[in-house]
This record gives C-alpha cells, sequence and structure tokens, in this order.
C-alpha cells in the first residue's frame, strides 16, 4: 500500500496541467481539480508540522538524556531532525512545492491565453471562450480589457491602432472575402470608398480591415486563392 500512497503525490497537479496540454485552446476551468490540489497541500502540510514535532521531541529528550545530537548533525555544524524523520520531511516538502508549482504554472498559462485572446478579439470576448472560464478568469479579462483600453486613448501615442499588425506583415495589402452582411461602406487611406457586401473579394490595405479580419467579418484569402 504505502509505494502506491507516494506515487499518488502530486497526482492532482500534474492532471490539471495535462488538462491544458490536451486542450487546443484551454479546457474548461477545472475547480474541483484545483480544489483537490489545494486540499493535498493542506494535507501535506499538516503532516510535516506533525513530523517536523515528531522529530523536535526526539532532539529534545536526546539532549534531557545527554546523548547530544551526535546522528542528527547536518553538514553546517547545527542540528536537524532526527535522521529517521527526513526521508519523510523530504518527501513532504517535496510535494508541497510541485503542487504549487502546477497551480501556478496552471494559472498562469490560462491567464496568458486571455491576455492573447484580448488582442486578438479588440475586447470582445467569445461565448465559446466564456463556457471555459471561471467567474474570475472573466472578471480578469474585462478589468484587463477595460485597462488597456484606457492606455490605448491616452496619451502621446493614443492616434495608434493598438490591434492593428501584432505580427509584422508580410505585405501592405491582402486580399479578403466579405462573410458577414451589413458591413456596408469603408473609407480605405489608398483605395477610396470600398462597399462590403457579403460574399465579394477584395484587395484592400491591411491596416485598413485588420479589425475586421479578427472580428471575423472578413477572411483573409491565401495567395493561391483567386478571384
Amino acid at each position: 500500500i504505502y509505494p502506491i500512497i507516494l506515487m499518488n503525490y502530486g497526482q492532482r497537479g500534474r492532471e490539471l496541467l495535462l488538462d491544458l496540454k490536451r486542450s487546443d485552446w484551454l479546457p474548461t476551468y477545472n475547480e474541483d481539480g484545483v480544489r483537490a490540489t489545494l486540499q493535498e497541500i493542506s494535507s501535506h502540510t499538516e503532516e510535516l508540522t506533525v513530523q517536523v514535532r515528531a522529530a523536535n521531541r526526539v532532539n529534545d529528550d536526546a539532549a534531557r538524556q545527554g546523548q547530544g545530537p551526535t546522528s542528527n548533525t547536518n553538514n553546517s555544524g547545527g542540528t536537524g531532525p532526527a535522521m529517521s524523520y527526513r526521508p519523510s520531511l523530504i518527501l513532504h516538502d517535496a510535494s508541497i512545492r510541485r503542487n504549487k508549482r502546477c497551480l501556478l504554472a496552471y494559472h498562469a498559462h490560462r491567464i496568458d491565453k486571455l491576455r492573447a485572446l484580448r488582442w486578438e478579439t479588440s475586447g470582445t470576448l467569445p461565448p465559446s471562450a466564456r463556457f471555459v472560464l471561471s467567474e474570475a478568469e472573466v472578471d480578469f479579462f474585462n478589468e484587463y480589457d477595460r485597462l488597456a483600453s484606457r492606455h490605448a486613448l491616452g496619451g502621446p501615442l493614443a492616434g495608434l491602432d493598438w490591434n492593428a499588425d501584432q505580427d509584422p506583415p508580410g505585405e501592405n495589402f491582402v486580399q479578403v472575402r466579405v462573410v458577414r452582411g451589413g458591413l456596408g461602406r469603408i473609407e480605405t487611406e489608398m483605395c477610396g470608398t470600398v462597399e462590403l457586401e457579403a460574399g465579394s473579394m477584395h484587395y484592400l490595405p491591411r491596416g485598413d480591415v485588420e479589425h475586421l479580419i479578427r472580428s471575423g467579418a472578413l477572411v483573409q484569402l491565401s495567395g493561391e486563392e483567386s478571384f
């Protein structure tokens, strides 16, 4: 039984990271898994406290009997827990640290995805994304969007489009197809007024239609696709 219990230490945190690895974007927030990992950390902490107190009592008893801390002396000359307790202490401490790292990595990865999503969608949280997020993550996205929008609208760089050209463009013009109706006309810098009718295709400056591509109203065509 004992080896099986030891092998399960840190399993909850590991499962959280495996959920991330198996997902195309983000899996549904695993509240039960997070709670179970926190409970495992708490259990290890309680057991570690018990073991430390027991080890200290052994040292105190040895000191009172005049035996001295011969077997408990560490490399720096100080005293540590009795040798018989050290494997258990190291195991519980390592399990606590492992689970903490897993929790931090799990939440940091999800937050990074939310930050990237904000710039990809110009602050619009898609319903499909909202479905897999916790309430706290939805609040984070909205607050991050509010702060990013306030930063973009103020200061000497307020005139820049912070959502355009996040990756260096390969060319200034792009071929696009209109997939959403009701867009009407847009004013472009180099092509004048353009009517965006559903199903029509255009060759337009990237900066003028980048936001429409990100919102899904336009689809960028590859170089192999022709009019």
